[in-house]
């Protein structure tokens, strides 16, 4: 049994940013689901008998659940500088007084912020928001009175419920850095085009040639794609799958544009019964067509479930205006999304044996503050250890605003939940995920290997199964409970009835709850050390020595070049100076960016005389401690300062900042015990003769077990 301490601690958890009315109106059926043990026969993913991936749209994830305490969101203490010197949160911009554009809260009981509408999305509007990386021009468009509006939990209480009582991915990505079709061809076949299929990548919503109809009964003619989905894939290995899809879905079902599920005359075969029909009985009369309100989705659904029939894999693709897209409104989509949970849990014996994976197509334009793992182009982007093929959209055009080769993807950070009873508990999962991770849990799961996927998002784009706890999952999660939907309507009806949009007039940092979640255990272990050569060259040594491979993306805070990305596999390392030819006269100011807060800075002048000096950080991952190695290669005593930060707890004994007086050729090390910070770390690492000497090294030390989420979150100053 869980303490009364532990009951309290998750019921607070559960609260979320800005919201006291999250537990309000509690329905029974949502306790039973927190109560409910999981199937456990084995103790593995084999326990999962269903699979069911529900896909919305267009929503970022700092849009929706950057205000959720916990998740790298609005108070990341390690979010990226922009060139010039803000931070990623002041969007440059001449819609505002400031020159700049906040995130702000659009207050859905006093403004029409449900009714945001969309912001340009296109490969060409991502890649110029990018900006190679430097993610600085989210108001190209004018749009930021839309791209940087936010929800909290006031806005959508049942979502940031379901976050707390379950488990919320925050380093899950779109696939593509663009609209959505080339994001659900991921999701349905592992590519969209590009991959181990090897053609040019289809990077927009028309398809090949034309948008297909969607009156599927006469398929009007379309340059349909050929390569194999992975639907295809499991009805050849006899594993059960079905698209629980509305007829006015906005063309969501991505298995209607392969050629292999268009013009099925046999209405009987499994490609059209299980991919291609519709649970709404279709009405050849346009005008006799109802915009539905999602109780034939839920009741087919439902149907399933009571019969024993549901297949083992589902998708989900629910009715336009319950999708969530900026078109439409966020409530719509939690009454839906409540719909199906509930279902899942009055049929107690198959929710113990379920995950359901709710995530977004793509970010609909809206801000996100975390630039995307993305792949280099070219030596002087960075280096992969790992193949790209499969990865690059070339413009040959020179009527598009970014010609040449760029990446397809991954996109911008889009929300992402895992419902079931192995991933109970408001946790938070930071492995890197894209819509690929949803058929590489299937691989796990089924054993059938989807062939399309490229080498580098393989090697980078984890496969969920670190979001759950298969050995142990059956633990007291029974006072975690869920907000009831019924007042949906009266929550659209009060938005719709506020004031316009708009940015305020005096702009604020926004707040996210500072209060720390469950962690699951990640599979990264990651270095990257900087230090000077013999020639004057600065370098830095990526070493991945975890279980997954990593992006690592570093900046130039001189603003003069940049930015580069680096992906290392798992088991390799690679020294990386593309940032000069010559000798480094001026000094360098690089920081690193990785997955989970990873980060390290490395600052210097040529009066401090860095190039005597070495340091390399390490990990004592048995001790749970973390080891600089300081080493002085110069003729003259040097006198270095390491320090941790004040938002980090310290093992008892330690002092907070230390002194190491090294002679000419002493080697010193400086051991921190990191327990008492949940394993996090912030140190700085400065020089008494030197102002202008800065080495920075933070991130999580990951010792296989579950930990908490970073204590520096909320707590992060402009």
């Amino acid at each position: 049994m869980v303490s009364k301490e532990r009951r309290d601690f998750l019921r607070m958890s559960l609260l979320g940013a800005g919201s006291t009315a999250a537990l309000s109106l509690i329905p029974a059926s949502i306790r039973k689901a927190m109560a409910l043990p999981a199937n456990n026969a084995t103790g593995s993913i084999m326990d999962v008998e269903h699979v069911i991936i529900y896909m919305q749209e267009n929503r970022s994830f700092d849009h929706y659940f950057g205000a959720l305490n916990g998740v790298r969101g609005f108070g990341d203490p390690r979010a990226i500088r922009l060139p010039g010197g803000h931070s990623v949160w002041k969007q440059p911009s001449q819609e505002h007084a400031d020159g700049y554009v906040m995130p702000y809260h659009g207050d859905s009981a006093t403004t029409r912020s449900f009714s945001v509408g969309g912001s340009g999305m296109s490969h060409q509007d991502n890649l110029t928001i990018l900006n190679n990386g430097r993610h600085d021009r989210w108001g190209h468009t004018r749009e930021l009175h839309k791209r940087m509006m936010h929800y909290n939990a006031n806005d959508l209480p049942y979502y940031y419920a379901l976050a707390s009582a379950f488990t919320i991915c925050d380093h899950y990505f779109g696939s593509t850095l663009t609209q959505t079709n080339p994001n659900r061809l991921h999701l349905f076949s592992g590519c969209n085009g590009g991959g181990k299929v090897g053609g040019d990548p289809d990077m927009s919503n028309a398809g090949n040639d034309e948008t297909p109809t969607s009156d599927m009964e006469t398929d009007m003619p379309f340059n349909a794609f050929t390569w194999m989905t992975y639907a295809e894939r499991l009805e050849a290995a006899g594993i059960s799958w079905k698209v629980y899809q509305e007829y006015d879905n906005f063309q969501d079902n991505l298995l209607a544009q392969f050629k292999n599920f268009r013009n099925i005359k046999d209405k009987n075969s499994p490609l059209y019964r299980n991919g291609r029909s519709w649970v709404s009985e279709y009405d050849s009369n346009p005008a006799n067509r109802k915009r539905s309100d999602g109780d034939q989705l839920v009741q087919a659904f439902r149907k399933d479930l009571a019969a024993g029939t549901l297949p083992q894999v589902s998708w989900i693709v629910p009715a336009s205006q319950l999708s969530e897209h900026p078109a439409y409104v966020p409530p719509n989509g939690e009454n839906i999304t409540a719909k199906l949970i509930e279902a899942l849990v009055d049929h107690p014996e198959m929710f113990a044996k379920t995950v359901l994976i709710m995530n977004y197509d793509e970010n609909g334009g809206m801000f996100d503050h975390m630039p995307p793992p993305l792949p280099p182009m070219e030596a002087r982007d960075g280096y992969s250890t790992v193949s790209i093929a499969g990865e690059i959209k070339t413009y040959e055009s020179s009527n598009v605003e970014n010609p040449g080769k760029h990446p397809i993807g991954l996109g911008i950070r889009v929300p992402a939940i895992v419902v079931s009873p192995w991933s109970r508990g408001g946790w938070v999962c930071s492995e890197v995920f894209d819509h690929v991770s949803t058929l590489r849990f299937l691989e796990a799961r089924f054993g059938v290997k989807d062939e399309n996927i490229s080498d580098w998002r393989r090697a980078i784009s984890g496969d969920l199964t670190s979001a759950f706890d298969f050995k142990d999952p059956n633990r007291d999660w029974a006072s975690l409970t869920l907000p009831d939907t019924a007042g949906y309507l009266a929550r659209v009806t009060r938005s719709a009835n506020g004031v316009d949009l708009s940015i305020p007039r005096v702009q604020e940092l926004t707040t996210q709850d500072d209060r720390q979640r469950h962690a699951r255990p990640l599979p990264y272990e990651l270095h990257a050390n900087g230090y000077e050569d013999a020639s004057g060259r600065f370098l830095i040594e990526f070493v991945n020595t975890g279980k997954i491979g990593a992006v690592f993306q570093v900046y130039d805070h001189t603003d003069k070049q940049g930015a580069w990305r680096f992906t290392i596999e798992a088991g390799k390392r690679y020294v990386a100076s593309p940032w000069h030819d010559v000798s480094i006269t001026g000094g360098y100011n690089l920081a690193v960016h990785g997955p989970n807060g990873f980060y390290r800075h490395f600052h210097s002048d040529p009066v401090a005389r860095a190039g005597e000096l070495k340091i390399d950080s390490s990990y004592d991952v048995a001790r749970g401690k973390i080891v600089l190695t300081l080493e002085n290669h110069g003729t003259a005593s040097r006198t270095l300062y390491v320090g941790q930060s004040e938002v980090y707890s310290l093992d008892p004994g330690q002092l907070r900042r230390r002194g190491y007086v090294l002679q000419p050729g002493d080697i010193k090390k400086a051991t921190w015990t990191l327990s008492a910070s949940d394993h996090w770390y912030d140190l700085n690492v400065t020089l008494t003769d030197a102002d202008t000497f800065l080495y920075r090294y933070a991130g999580h030390l990951e010792t296989h077990k579950a930990s908490m989420t970073d204590p520096a979150i909320g707590q992060m100053c402009l």
